[in-house]
């Protein structure tokens, strides 16, 4: 399978399999996994209830969530925070962490994980334990303290460079990443411009984008899709895709690519290499 569209809808969640005894008020609709189609990732829309929480665990791979809506307590370690929309945090391969809504309101947030997350009914990699105490107060981050490492606040600055024709109006803001921590996912916001193009390509990795807000059309292996808030898209190993923005505003939405880019030729324009089409 080259490629998966779909849309996030409430009527998907439901309480992952292993979480009914050791959650509460906990469920996740899945965006992407083996299923349909992925080798790498495992994505998906997370809930969780007021006065909700989901007992301490550690995974055999790596998460990064991105909270949308409400506040979410993450402990991770040693540390406790407070986390907001716009929020986000990596939790490392092997780190024990806990989870707890202690709001008014359900929280909501993305979740990626890599490497895929076992599928049940075989060897699981979620293991539940105890990471000792929450602390009285639990506060927001000092994003910009030293013990605030592998956790930020998204604000749209530094886009990855790139230009030119084949990517109008386009900015790309990756911010988990190496640098951050993570080894086996980036993790990015995308911005269209109205009238943004960007022009077919393909990539030796999967990509996931989750619509936030706006509009555009997708061209995927030769069929277009017009794309709006929580519309989800797939784009495995080599599929050719295409976006040319539609609407009065801009086209935003969360990405995340698996494994990581390589160093040197992740993307592959086709505009630059058709010129050698009749002869070089």
């Amino acid at each position: 399978m080259l490629f998966h569209v779909g849309k996030f809808e409430e009527s998907g969640f439901a309480v992952p399999y292993g979480y009914t005894e050791r959650a509460r008020g906990y469920e996740r609709a899945t965006l992407i996994d083996r299923g349909l189609g992925s080798v790498h990732m495992g994505a998906g829309i997370c809930r969780l209830q007021p006065q909700g929480s989901i007992d301490p665990c550690l995974h055999a791979y790596e998460k990064g969530i991105y909270l949308l809506d409400g506040e979410l307590e993450l402990k991770r370690g040693e540390d406790a925070f407070r986390l907001a929309a716009d929020d986000y945090a990596l939790i490392p391969c092997g780190t024990p962490h806990a989870v707890r809504n202690s709001g008014k309101e359900a929280a909501r947030w993305f979740e990626m994980a890599a490497p895929q997350p076992k599928p049940p009914g075989g060897w699981q990699d979620t293991f539940f334990g105890g990471i000792g105490e929450w602390p009285a107060v639990v506060n927001a981050p000092n994003f910009d303290g030293s013990t605030s490492k592998a956790i930020g606040r998204f604000k749209p600055r530094n886009p990855l460079p790139g230009g030119g024709a084949e990517r109008k109006g386009l900015s790309v803001y990756r911010f988990m990443h190496k640098e951050f921590g993570a080894e086996n996912f980036f993790m990015m916001r995308g911005e269209l411009a109205v009238g943004g193009t960007r022009s077919y390509h393909d990539h030796p990795i999967e990509e996931l984008y989750f619509a936030l807000s706006g509009e555009t059309f997708m061209d995927i292996e030769g069929r277009r899709f017009h794309l709006r808030a929580g519309d989800v898209v797939w784009t495995g190993v080599g599929a050719c895709h295409a976006f040319c923005q539609t609407g009065d505003e801009p086209f935003r939405w969360i990405e995340t690519q698996a494994p990581q880019f390589p160093a040197r030729n992740g993307t592959r324009n086709y505009s630059d290499w058709e010129k050698f089409k009749n002869g070089w």
